[in-house]
């Protein structure tokens, strides 16, 4: 015999034992079942009877599936744009605002009849 034969007969060996070992386990589960035993019990035989047919059979088990890192590709420009075009864009409303509008002179020191005088409400009418 060559050694391609031997290692097939070695193999058969070792999946005609598994099957040997799940079939007994099998045959407790069952025996468990009907003896009504609590679900564990059986359950776990089951569990290790399932396990030796996989490792009897591995190409019939389909590999557990490992998915694959996703490589990253450096830091994101595009995020940063867009959160910072609008952000200089808002402060720039707001500064333009302040040094043109009615109260743009930050020069000014403001006193108490200023405020009187510029503010909307109360409203004299012209005394003549």
């Amino acid at each position: 015999m060559d050694d391609n034969t031997i290692s097939r007969q070695r193999r058969y060996v070792d999946i005609a034992s598994s099957l040997a070992s799940a079939s007994h386990l099998y045959k407790k589960a069952a025996d468990a079942i009907l003896a009504g035993e609590d679900e564990k019990t059986y359950y776990a035989w089951v569990k290790e009877a399932n396990l030796l047919v996989d490792d009897a059979f591995p190409e019939k088990v389909p590999p557990k599936y490992v998915p694959e890192p996703i490589a990253t590709k450096g830091f994101d420009w595009k995020t940063l744009t867009q959160i910072l075009i609008p952000v200089i864009a808002i402060l720039g409303i707001l500064l333009f605002l302040v040094f043109s509008g009615t109260t743009g002179d930050l020069t000014k020191t403001w006193n108490l009849e200023d405020i009187q005088k510029n503010s909307l409400y109360p409203k004299q009418a012209p005394t003549n």
